[in-house]
Protein backbone atom coordinates (compact mmCIF):
# COMPACT_ATOMS: atom_id res chain seq x y z
CA UNK A 1 0.00 0.00 0.00
CA UNK A 2 1.40 3.43 -0.95
CA UNK A 3 1.91 6.20 1.59
CA UNK A 4 -0.89 8.16 -0.11
CA UNK A 5 -3.28 5.23 0.37
CA UNK A 6 -2.15 4.89 3.99
CA UNK A 7 -2.75 8.60 4.60
CA UNK A 8 -6.24 8.46 3.10
CA UNK A 9 -7.04 5.38 5.21
CA UNK A 10 -5.91 7.26 8.36
CA UNK A 11 -8.43 9.94 7.47
CA UNK A 12 -11.09 7.22 6.98
CA UNK A 13 -10.38 6.13 10.57
CA UNK A 14 -11.78 9.43 11.90
CA UNK A 15 -15.26 8.79 13.37
CA UNK A 16 -17.98 9.34 10.79
CA UNK A 17 -15.76 9.74 7.71
CA UNK A 18 -17.40 8.07 4.72
CA UNK A 19 -14.86 8.90 2.03
CA UNK A 20 -11.73 10.91 1.30
CA UNK A 21 -10.37 12.02 -2.06
CA UNK A 22 -7.36 13.89 -3.35
CA UNK A 23 -8.25 16.28 -6.18
CA UNK A 24 -5.95 18.03 -8.67
CA UNK A 25 -6.75 21.74 -8.40
CA UNK A 26 -5.71 22.58 -11.98
CA UNK A 27 -7.87 19.94 -13.68
CA UNK A 28 -10.55 19.13 -11.09
CA UNK A 29 -9.86 15.41 -11.53
CA UNK A 30 -9.78 12.89 -8.68
CA UNK A 31 -6.20 11.70 -8.17
CA UNK A 32 -6.97 9.03 -5.56
CA UNK A 33 -9.92 8.21 -3.33
CA UNK A 34 -10.78 5.85 -0.49
CA UNK A 35 -13.96 4.80 1.27
CA UNK A 36 -17.56 4.89 0.07
CA UNK A 37 -17.04 7.14 -2.94
CA UNK A 38 -20.25 8.98 -3.88
CA UNK A 39 -21.31 8.60 -7.51
CA UNK A 40 -21.24 12.38 -7.85
CA UNK A 41 -17.57 12.69 -6.75
CA UNK A 42 -16.13 13.49 -10.22
CA UNK A 43 -18.62 16.33 -10.74
CA UNK A 44 -18.15 17.58 -7.17
CA UNK A 45 -14.35 17.48 -7.59
CA UNK A 46 -14.51 19.61 -10.73
CA UNK A 47 -16.87 22.07 -9.06
CA UNK A 48 -14.73 22.36 -5.91
CA UNK A 49 -11.56 22.94 -7.94
CA UNK A 50 -13.31 25.66 -9.93
CA UNK A 51 -14.57 27.31 -6.71
CA UNK A 52 -11.07 27.34 -5.18
CA UNK A 53 -9.53 28.74 -8.37
CA UNK A 54 -12.20 31.47 -8.43
CA UNK A 55 -11.51 32.33 -4.78
CA UNK A 56 -7.79 32.61 -5.58
CA UNK A 57 -8.53 34.97 -8.49
CA UNK A 58 -10.93 37.08 -6.45
CA UNK A 59 -8.43 37.45 -3.64
CA UNK A 60 -5.77 38.89 -5.92
CA UNK A 61 -2.00 38.80 -5.43
CA UNK A 62 -1.77 41.80 -3.08
CA UNK A 63 -4.34 40.71 -0.50
CA UNK A 64 -2.96 40.18 3.03
CA UNK A 65 -3.56 36.94 4.91
CA UNK A 66 -2.62 34.41 2.26
CA UNK A 67 -4.82 32.15 0.19
CA UNK A 68 -7.83 29.98 0.84
CA UNK A 69 -7.24 27.24 3.43
CA UNK A 70 -10.48 25.23 3.49
CA UNK A 71 -14.13 25.13 2.53
CA UNK A 72 -16.60 23.54 4.94
CA UNK A 73 -20.14 22.67 3.88
CA UNK A 74 -22.74 21.53 6.41
CA UNK A 75 -25.96 19.86 5.31
CA UNK A 76 -28.57 18.20 7.49
CA UNK A 77 -26.81 14.84 7.41
CA UNK A 78 -23.28 15.58 6.20
CA UNK A 79 -20.19 17.63 6.70
CA UNK A 80 -18.07 18.06 3.59
CA UNK A 81 -14.61 19.43 4.22
CA UNK A 82 -12.27 20.53 1.44
CA UNK A 83 -8.72 21.48 2.45
CA UNK A 84 -6.28 23.18 0.09
CA UNK A 85 -2.96 21.34 0.10
CA UNK A 86 0.32 22.39 -1.50
CA UNK A 87 -0.97 25.45 -3.35
CA UNK A 88 2.22 27.37 -4.10
CA UNK A 89 0.75 29.22 -7.07
CA UNK A 90 -2.88 30.24 -7.68
CA UNK A 91 -4.79 27.59 -9.60
CA UNK A 92 -2.29 24.81 -8.87
CA UNK A 93 -1.96 22.25 -6.11
CA UNK A 94 -4.12 19.60 -4.52
CA UNK A 95 -7.38 19.51 -2.60
CA UNK A 96 -8.33 17.01 0.08
CA UNK A 97 -12.08 16.35 0.04
CA UNK A 98 -13.61 14.49 3.00
CA UNK A 99 -17.26 13.45 3.35
CA UNK A 100 -18.44 12.96 6.96
CA UNK A 101 -21.71 11.48 8.23
CA UNK A 102 -22.88 14.00 10.88
CA UNK A 103 -24.99 11.36 12.67
CA UNK A 104 -21.83 9.34 13.38
CA UNK A 105 -19.43 12.19 14.14
CA UNK A 106 -18.82 15.29 16.20
CA UNK A 107 -18.30 17.83 13.40
CA UNK A 108 -15.83 19.98 15.34
CA UNK A 109 -13.74 17.00 16.41
CA UNK A 110 -13.85 15.48 12.91
CA UNK A 111 -12.67 18.79 11.41
CA UNK A 112 -9.81 18.98 13.93
CA UNK A 113 -8.69 15.38 13.33
CA UNK A 114 -8.89 15.72 9.56
CA UNK A 115 -6.86 18.92 9.75
CA UNK A 116 -4.21 17.12 11.82
CA UNK A 117 -4.03 14.21 9.36
CA UNK A 118 -4.10 16.30 6.15
CA UNK A 119 -0.37 17.21 5.98
CA UNK A 120 0.56 13.50 5.93
CA UNK A 121 -1.28 13.10 2.60
CA UNK A 122 1.58 14.94 0.87
CA UNK A 123 4.40 13.25 2.79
Amino acid sequence: MSSLDESLHRILAVDGVRSAALIDLATGMVVRSAGAEPATLPAAAASLAQEVRAADLAQGPLRPGGGLDEITLFTTGRLQLTKVLDSRRPGEGLLLFVDVDRARANPALATLRIGQAAPAVLA
